[in-house]
């Protein structure tokens, strides 16, 4: 029996965010996620209606290079058939997680990696996932404070290479990106990352 998978949606647009900003990219998003983040932007992927489609279907949809796999929450999925195919047909593969789910060890090696620990998790990020990290995403809200920040960054000095930290004001709200700021300004390690396809009106 072919594995499907349950996909809430496939577009195509840019990257918003991230160390990748502005890249065309296809953006598969899979249905179900462990969190109820209560500014979430992507509830709709939560539960309810999706698409089940096998690997060569979600293929068929896609017509760019790099190919953004996120959700809801990705890795509630087995996604070795979807990387597979996806590799198989040239494409450079992203993921997009909370962090609390694991990561597989058959999973390709070089599939870029990007984290976004949750306050409703405490911030947690499963073990297997922190040598496979490319950058750290954290929305800045009313709730977020810099103790996280340090705490990341520590984790990561025994690294060769540490991954980047980026820090998102929730939904472009003005008094979010002032609190961003403000914190970029007091841990220079940090980037402030503004979302793109927020700001120029595309998916």
């Amino acid at each position: 029996m072919t594995e499907s998978y349950p996909v809430s949606e496939i577009f195509e647009s840019i990257q918003g965010e991230g160390i990748w900003t502005g890249i065309p990219a296809a953006f598969v998003r899979l249905q179900g996620c462990n969190l109820r983040c209560g500014w979430c932007d992507t509830k709709e992927a939560w539960s309810g209606k999706a698409s089940n489609l096998t690997a060569k279907e979600i293929l068929a949809e896609i017509h760019l290079e790099h190919v953004i796999v996120t959700g809801g929450e990705p890795l509630l999925h087995d996604l070795n058939g979807l990387f597979a195919a996806l590799q198989h047909a040239g494409k450079k593969i992203h993921v997009e997680t909370n962090g609390t789910q694991p990561w597989r060890e058959s999973y390709p090696p070089d599939i870029w990696l990007t984290v976004s620990p949750k306050e409703e998790s405490g911030y947690a990020v499963h073990p297997s996932l922190p040598e496979r990290v490319g950058e750290y995403k954290f929305v800045v809200d009313e709730a977020f404070r810099p103790e996280v920040i340090r705490k990341f960054y520590t984790r990561q000095e025994h690294r060769r290479q540490e991954p980047l930290i980026f820090l998102s004001p929730e939904n472009v709200r003005p008094e979010m990106v002032e609190k961003a700021f403000q914190m970029v300004l007091e841990y220079p390690f940090c980037r402030l990352m503004v979302q793109m396809h927020k700001l120029i009106g595309v998916r």
